[in-house]
């Protein structure tokens, strides 16, 4: 027979008061079914808990020794309960996600200030990891969720759209072109490029998709590194809108690309057999209700 939790707050408060009736009351039991609980608790143990007369409640050396360890017992019960409901409350808890580069400012920024807001005593990782990376870390449970551009994926991971973002052409100020509203893939295409490498399948779809074959004349890894060198002239880079808010623009043109060209839909992405915790299901809530300040105008 298992001990249940029920037997043990009974035993607890006859052992503190030495009386069966003001246990019973204390638990909100009848007498005789106290009794009963107190004897199916001696069985289960197969020990002698207390020693009853009509006079007296005494507990016996056993049942003394029980008593410390199931009130030791019971408080970490508590405590775990406690815990667990805090947790459910987001009053305390941990949760990491992973994010590409070019999303950790502005709209995860946005939400992860109003995150923290919220539920101060909530702990969050940031991981920032490029797409291939971003699938190990799901698929190894080593964040709750990321948010990315979607990928093709043999894997079990499931993804949700959040918005389409677009790639929008950065220029030295004094350059000819800066002078159009808009520009078109060919007039890129006998422009000295700065390519990103983590955009580099997106912009040679664009240029396909214009019937252009296209390749970089320089690939950074860094917004930063690209921003710089069109600066000093070394050519146009191509960058998501989405990027463009956290940038320092200064010295640079910013003008948006006609269609066709590939939009990148970002979304949340989660291993399909992960349960989201409470607290990574409120952040994506948020994230799916952070407005995109992003798309409200490029900088010129």
């Amino acid at each position: 027979m298992r001990v249940k939790l029920r037997q043990i707050e009974g035993f607890l408060a006859a052992a503190d008061s030495l009386s069966f009736s003001r246990a019973a009351e204390k638990i909100g039991m009848t007498q005789p079914a106290f009794s009963q609980l107190i004897r199916d608790l001696e069985g289960a143990l197969d020990v002698k808990l207390f020693d009853r007369s009509t006079r007296r409640v005494r507990i016996t050396d056993i049942g003394a020794q029980l008593r410390d360890q199931m009130r030791r017992g019971l408080l970490e019960i508590d405590t775990a309960c406690n815990n667990a409901r805090a947790i459910t409350q987001l009053k305390q808890g941990r949760l990491s996600l992973a994010v590409l580069p070019s999303l950790a400012l502005g709209l995860v920024n946005d939400a992860l200030a109003d995150f923290h807001d919220a539920y101060p005593d909530v702990r969050v990782r940031l991981h920032e990891a490029r797409s291939p990376h971003i699938a190990d870390l799901v698929l190894n449970y080593e964040v709750d969720f990321a948010i990315c551009s979607r990928f093709e994926s043999p894997h079990p991971l499931v993804f949700e759209r959040l918005f389409d973002d677009e790639l929008v052409a950065v220029l030295p100020r004094g350059h000819a072109l800066a002078r159009r509203r808009t520009l078109n893939w060919r007039m890129l295409e006998a422009q000295t490029l700065i390519w990103l490498q983590a955009q580099s399948d997106l912009i040679r779809q664009a240029f396909a998709d214009n019937g252009i074959a296209k390749q970089a004349d320089h690939e950074v890894l860094n917004t930063v590194t690209a921003l710089s060198m069109v600066r000093a002239g070394f050519g146009i880079t191509i960058v998501p809108l989405i990027a463009l808010p956290e940038l320092n623009l200064r010295g640079v043109t910013c003008r948006p690309l006609r269609a066709p060209q590939p939009l990148r839909e970002i979304c949340l992405c989660r291993h399909a057999d992960h349960a989201l915790s409470p607290a990574a299901a409120r952040l994506c809530q948020m994230l799916r209700d952070t407005p995109r300040r992003e798309t409200d105008v490029i900088p010129s």
